[in-house]
């Protein structure tokens, strides 16, 4: 037998809803106003209706009278079917004091037996009110006819079958189509299922990381930390990096208002999150060059690799952060330090170690190695001896933290993970593919480097998608703290 195909659990679902939301909104809306153009386009049509009563000789006997009453009900099916010849329609338009031709007749009107009783029920539909009237009751006149010449070869009195009116043709006040509220509910309705078949292919076709357990499973890989998207970093998207980075105090660099320092309270404990597994990833051999790169640009290398440099500098290990990004370095930018002199300077003997090397505010154990001048061979730079040398002497008594280039546009990253100790991957939430990250891992795996683990950034802080990517910080930000944020503001 074959198996079952898998059932989207309510969390995926609840998801996959909260992710498309803004096609489920907008999808009915586009429905009902597509509706409505629709109605505006059509020309009203107005419905007027006339009844009849087949009746049948009267009888003082019950047991005939039931007979009659079943042979009216009969022949009440049998003259809607009649009402709906062409016989009946070419003495109908005759009546008429307009011109119409009998076939179009035939289409305007519907006659029918109420279900169950001697009632005929005659409908004529125009577009205009009075001419509908003038033709249900042209169109009952006839039917009367066309029956007594079937019950008595036209010569009344002769027979016990009569069709007689119940009630004249109405004369309609209002349309009765379009019909605009239910136009525009079957619109919406419409709307909603395509903006929910959207929803559901996008989510079928989605192949970008959304779920930490699945980047576990399919790379065997560790989540070392998930840094969670803040309000400012959301903001400054345009940016290439678009981060935050933390001051040595904890908190995001200019923040004042209860919510920002939220938000740098949850990237505080996520990079302490990171700092502590990364100090217990070996615990027999300590990590002390570590490379920090991603997929692509624009994902938060940058911004990771610096955040988890003030963090462990924070435990009072002393820390460099060399940027190893030579074709589009942002470190001494991000601290707001000279970038004109650094990495390039050193490896080409221009400058002096301790000369280029610059501390981060008023902490000694923090220091930051910028690029300097931007090379024409940034790979060779990167692969030389030198550049080696200078790493490993740096590592001899510091924490040494690369930011390096994305690893599908160059090659230089996958050379210092295999070089040195291995490397941090960033994945940014919800844009990286698989495919993407796939091919990076497999860049650095191929000339056995070494990949540490990788790094969830920009995860959401709230709601479902966060617990998909195992991020649950936001719920420990405690009343109290709360209270402390908003007297410090």
């Amino acid at each position: 037998m074959a198996p079952a195909p898998p059932v989207m659990s309510l969390s995926k679902a609840m998801s996959m809803l909260q992710r498309h939301w803004m096609i489920l909104v907008a999808a009915p809306l586009i429905g009902v106003l597509l509706a409505g153009l629709w109605v505006l386009t059509q020309n009203p049509r107005y419905a007027s209706t006339a009844n009849a009563l087949v009746v049948v000789g009267n009888s003082e006997s019950l047991g005939v009278a039931l007979t009659a009453d079943n042979l009216a009900k009969s022949k009440a099916q049998q003259y809607a079917l009649l009402g709906e010849s062409r016989a009946v329609s070419d003495k109908a338009v005759e009546e008429l004091p307009f011109d119409l031709s009998s076939g179009e007749a035939l289409r305007n009107v519907e006659v029918a037996s109420t279900s169950g009783s001697a009632q005929i029920v005659v409908r004529a539909e125009d577009s205009s009110p009075e001419r509908a009237q003038q033709l249900a009751s042209a169109w009952l006149g006839a039917l009367e006819a066309q029956a007594t010449e079937v019950e008595a070869g036209g010569i009344a009195g002769q027979s016990i079958i009569s069709l007689e009116t119940l009630s004249d043709a109405s004369l309609p006040s209002a349309p009765s189509s379009p019909n605009l509220p239910l136009a525009l509910s079957i619109g919406g309705a419409l709307g909603l299922l395509a903006g929910l078949g959207v929803a559901v292919v996008r989510h079928v076709l989605d192949n970008k990381i959304r779920s930490a357990a699945a980047l576990e499973s399919r790379f065997g890989l560790t989540i070392l930390g998930t840094v969670p998207e803040s309000t400012r970093s959301a903001r400054n998207r345009r940016r290439r990096d678009g981060g935050d980075v933390i001051n040595l105090a904890g908190r995001v660099d200019g923040e004042t208002s209860p919510k920002q320092h939220q938000d740098s309270f949850r990237l505080t404990e996520s990079f302490k999150e990171l700092r502590t597994n990364l100090q217990f990833l070996r615990p027999d051999e300590a990590v002390s060059i570590v490379t920090v790169t991603s997929a692509h640009p624009g994902e938060g290398k940058s911004t990771v690799a610096a955040n988890l440099a003030v963090t462990v500098a924070e435990s009072g290990q002393r820390v460099v952060l060399v940027d190893g990004d030579l074709r589009r370095p942002v470190v001494a930018e991000n601290f707001g330090l000279i970038s004109t002199v650094g990495l390039t300077d050193v490896v080409l003997g221009r400058v002096e170690l301790a000369d280029a090397l610059q501390t981060v505010g008023n902490r000694p154990s923090l220091q930051v190695l910028a690029s300097g001048p931007i090379p024409p061979n940034p790979s060779e730079i990167l692969a030389s001896d030198r550049f080696n040398d200078l790493i490993n002497a740096l590592a001899e008594d510091a924490l040494v933290i690369i930011d390096a280039p994305p690893l599908l546009p160059v090659t230089d990253a996958a050379i210092l993970a295999r070089r040195f100790d291995g490397c941090l991957l960033v994945v940014s939430a919800g844009r990286t593919t698989y495919d993407e990250f796939s091919k990076a891992v497999s860049s650095i795996r191929k000339i056995d480097g070494e990949v540490l683990g990788a790094v969830l950034n920009r995860v959401p802080a709230s709601g479902t998608a966060a617990s998909a990517y195992q991020y649950y910080g936001a719920t420990y930000y405690t009343a109290s703290q709360q209270q402390d944020v908003a007297g410090r503001s």
